[in-house]
């Protein structure tokens, strides 16, 4: 018997972290939309503190759920959306595996206890740090700029700095940099 083996690619997650109305949904939004407009396809994903409502009173598929469905599943030619009761609370990796196709991304705003790549949003009013471990995989800050931090640093103005940050180290292929002569050298060796 033929065993094939398909090597699956771990799609990238990182996490947009900071307190309440500190920027954390527009920066999101901001990077979805400068990463489509450079070619990738964005998943996303936002943990919501309080209980919300996605389907409709009265809707065929609210009734599907009230009557008792753990999943209930809308489609149409455009879009698929699905309400899920999940047995227990799903990681943002698991949430990937079961929900996530076709992206080569996903950006969740919130899960700052996930171990997952961090870009945390601040404000002048909360020190977010005190929440966040600035050594905990933050790869950058955006918004009220802090002294004496390794991690790369943005103001919401430069949010193409930090789009072309995410694809450098989540999307783009990682290849080897070597000196101009070291190419040099290698070329004249081959």
């Amino acid at each position: 018997m033929l065993k094939l083996q398909v090597k699956m690619r771990r799609l990238p997650i990182v996490t947009i972290v900071g307190y309440s109305n500190s920027g954390k949904t527009h920066c999101t939004t901001e990077l979805i939309a400068r990463l489509t407009a450079r070619g990738w396809r964005v998943a996303a994903a936002k943990h919501c503190h309080d209980d919300f409502q996605l389907d409709v009173e009265g809707k065929d598929s609210w009734q599907h759920k009230q009557a008792g469905a753990v999943t209930t599943i809308m489609s149409n030619r455009q879009q698929l959306g699905a309400v899920v009761t999940p047995a227990h609370p799903l990681t943002l990796e698991q949430i990937c595996a079961q929900y996530v196709c076709d992206a080569d991304i996903l950006l969740a705003e919130g899960y700052s206890w996930e171990p997952h790549p961090k870009i945390l949003v601040t404000s002048c009013a909360r020190l977010e740090d005190e929440r966040v471990n600035l050594e905990d995989a933050v790869i950058a800050l955006v918004g009220t700029k802090r002294e004496n931090l390794s991690v790369a640093q943005f103001e919401f103005d430069q949010l193409d700095d930090l789009t072309s940050l995410v694809e450098k180290e989540f999307l783009l292929p990682k290849t080897a940099a070597i000196s101009p002569s070291e190419a040099t050298e290698w070329k004249e060796q081959t």
